[in-house]
């Protein structure tokens, strides 16, 4: 058996490999943390650190342990979350995170079924990119959000995420431009040419990245395409380039090094806390059935 102390114990001199660091961390002293180890490794009947030194370098058998210990410590602050929100009345003003590059039609039938469904909810929409977000959704500034996701998501904070579909990208140029007139686009402009980069797509660390020698991060998706009437070239979200190419400004540009548009995929996040709100509940649902018609 164990005790959450013992974990805790354990897992602060892994990270830190230090029984006084790990003290320090948890506000113990040094003799506590080794007194809590050595129980947890007698009641596991094997070692979990030797001392090299001043460090304490980490077992075989504690590189195992280490990920199911974290995943136990962070099911008991979920629960300590959900224990005290369960006192605590029902929130009716939220903040909502979204990415620039994100349908905003999408968010626009979300905030019409909210001031339907949720008359007295308030709702604060802020564009936030995924990096900035995320540290928002940890520190309980948002509550609520829509972000690009990695191939593995893997959240060091507890938080819940739920899959809504795949925003499709495509490579577009100034309709005025020489790489408009060139009849294919090859590795060679991909890498010397200018290419612009959305800062959110930059700073998401997905899919998109930076491909040319010459690349420009800039943040609004509007600014790039005024920037690409010059030069240049940049993957867009689909959506967001119609505008500009109906007025004629950029045009998507088939090319050879992409057989089909780069897909993104979106996720939306919430708190641990607010999974039994009502107003949550009801948006988590209404966003999985709106991803169906709308990615699908």
């Amino acid at each position: 058996m164990h005790t959450l102390e013992q974990l805790r114990a354990f897992v602060a001199v892994y990270e830190e490999h230090s029984f006084s660091a790990a003290g320090r961390r948890l506000n113990k002293d040094r003799t506590t943390i080794r007194e809590l180890v050595k129980s947890y490794e007698d009641s596991l009947g094997y070692e979990l650190f030797t001392i090299v030194g001043r460090k304490a370098v980490e077992t075989p058998a504690a590189e195992k342990l280490y990920p199911h210990a974290i995943l136990v410590i962070r099911q008991d602050s979920k629960l300590a979350e959900i224990s005290n929100f369960l006192f605590n009345d029902s929130k009716t003003h939220f903040n909502i995170g979204y990415d620039i590059d994100f349908p905003f039609d999408f968010l626009k039938y979300i905030e019409l079924w909210a001031a339907k469904s949720f008359p007295l909810v308030s709702i604060n929409w802020l564009a936030r990119n995924r990096e900035v977000g995320l540290e928002e959704l940890k520190n309980e500034k948002l509550d609520f959000a829509f972000f690009p996701a990695k191939g593995s998501i893997s959240l060091m904070f507890p938080a819940y995420y739920q899959h809504l579909g795949y925003v499709d990208y495509g490579l577009y140029v100034g309709s005025n431009s020489k790489l408009a007139a060139k009849s294919t686009f090859d590795l060679e402009d991909a890498q010397l040419e200018v290419q612009y980069l959305s800062e959110n797509a930059l700073k998401a660390e997905g899919v998109i990245k930076a491909f040319s020698y010459c690349t420009r991060v800039v943040s609004s998706s509007e600014l790039i395409m005024q920037l690409l009437q010059e030069q240049g070239w940049a993957l867009l979200p689909n959506r967001t380039a119609e505008n500009g190419v109906r007025k004629g400004v950029i045009q998507k540009k088939e090319t050879g090094l992409l057989c089909n548009d780069f897909k993104v995929p979106f996720s939306l996040f919430y708190t641990i806390g607010l999974e039994q709100d009502s107003f949550i509940k009801a948006l988590r649902e209404q966003c999985d059935l709106l991803a169906k018609d709308y990615f699908d």
